[in-house]
């Protein structure tokens, strides 16, 4: 989303992170947190929500998108998309937030989930930043970059070598959490990394001349992120009722959000990133912002590419993607866009 989030990832697989997963919950070692919806009645429904770094939980908690609802949202929160996908693989969750590789790797190992909506950012959100004295990507060649494994930044990073021409084999891969991906810059450890946008300004005010190689808007094909739901929420009828609503209320959220930017970069940049306000302004100033889109074939298409641009750079397989989507979910959410008209 456009409110990008430093969403933070241990370097594993997803096999490891379902291990993870399971462990935490016979521990009780996941972060969950309770947001009920406001003056909707008594109603005992709760829509388990797999959120990463409290980001829609605030959204939705800032706008008020929540309130009159008739039911429960109860937010889970992940440090990665995998873990998402872990989570949905523990039964945990009945809707859950990813970007694209962690949502077709939800294909791969059979997860039983649908695509119910799909996010655009507008603007920047993601970098392949560069130390100063870099300044093309084709001069990665041979040289230590950082993006974390399995998560939608790796993705990010081979579109952008391959837009030079590059694969992940022509590089030297540092593969470190999504929390250190902006240190591995800073201590050389790399010569470029994929960063969040606040790795970007943190690493910008001491080095001023480092370049930006890349942004997910300057490279193909188009970086989506997802809401996916779990089959068996979406079978049931109340549940499905519920979670259609929450959908249309995260589309009010966004819209609350492109006209409350500020508001927006205080109450999560500093209340939950704990940025400094000046950061938050020069965040501010960064832009970038987000438009729910149909779950189109164009969806669709951008997905497989990116399973077979992670396939040919050997990072992965080919398989295809078409068992996350369904045309009951691409018809209800599109009914939705069309009640819920987006803010430009």
């Amino acid at each position: 989303m456009s409110h990008t989030i430093t969403r933070r990832l241990s370097a594993l697989t997803l096999a490891s992170a379902l291990a993870l997963m399971a462990a935490a919950c016979s521990s009780g070692g996941s972060t969950a947190t309770d947001a009920s919806a406001q003056g909707g009645g008594s109603s005992a429904l709760t829509i388990n929500f797999g959120d990463q770094e409290q980001d829609f939980e605030t959204l939705l908690t800032a706008s008020g998108a929540l309130n009159g609802a008739d039911y429960k949202v109860n937010f889970v929160e992940f440090g990665s998309g995998p873990l998402v996908d872990a989570g949905f693989a523990a039964h945990r969750l009945d809707v859950g937030e990813m970007g694209d590789l962690p949502a077709s790797l939800a294909v791969k190992s059979g997860l039983p989930v649908t695509a119910i909506a799909v996010s655009l950012p507008i603007g920047a959100s993601e970098y392949l930043l560069a130390r100063p004295g870099v300044t093309s990507i084709s001069q990665l060649r041979g040289k230590p970059v950082a993006y974390t494994t399995g998560t939608a930044e790796q993705a990010f990073a081979l579109r952008a070598l391959h837009s030079a021409g590059l694969t992940q084999k022509d590089v030297q891969q540092v593969n470190v959490t999504l929390q250190e991906l902006g240190t591995a810059l800073d201590s050389g450890a790399a010569y470029a990394s994929v960063v969040s946008v606040e790795q970007k300004v943190d690493y910008e005010q001491t080095h001023p001349n480092a370049v930006i190689l890349a942004t997910q808007t300057t490279v193909g094909p188009p970086s989506y992120d997802y809401l996916l739901g779990d089959n068996a929420a979406l079978a049931s009828p109340a549940k499905l009722a519920a979670i259609d609503d929450l959908l249309k209320r995260i589309v009010e959220a966004e819209n609350w959000e492109k006209s409350h930017q500020a508001q927006w970069v205080t109450d999560y940049y500093v209340g939950v990133e704990h940025q400094t306000p000046a950061i938050a302004k020069i965040i501010l100033a960064a832009g970038g912002t987000t438009d729910y889109v149909p779950i189109s074939s164009a969806v669709q298409d951008s997905l497989q590419q990116v399973v077979a641009l992670m396939a040919s750079a050997g990072a992965g397989s080919d398989y295809s993607v078409t068992p996350l989507f369904a045309a009951a979910a691409e018809a209800r959410f599109a009914a939705i866009l069309k009640e819920v008209p987006q803010n430009g």
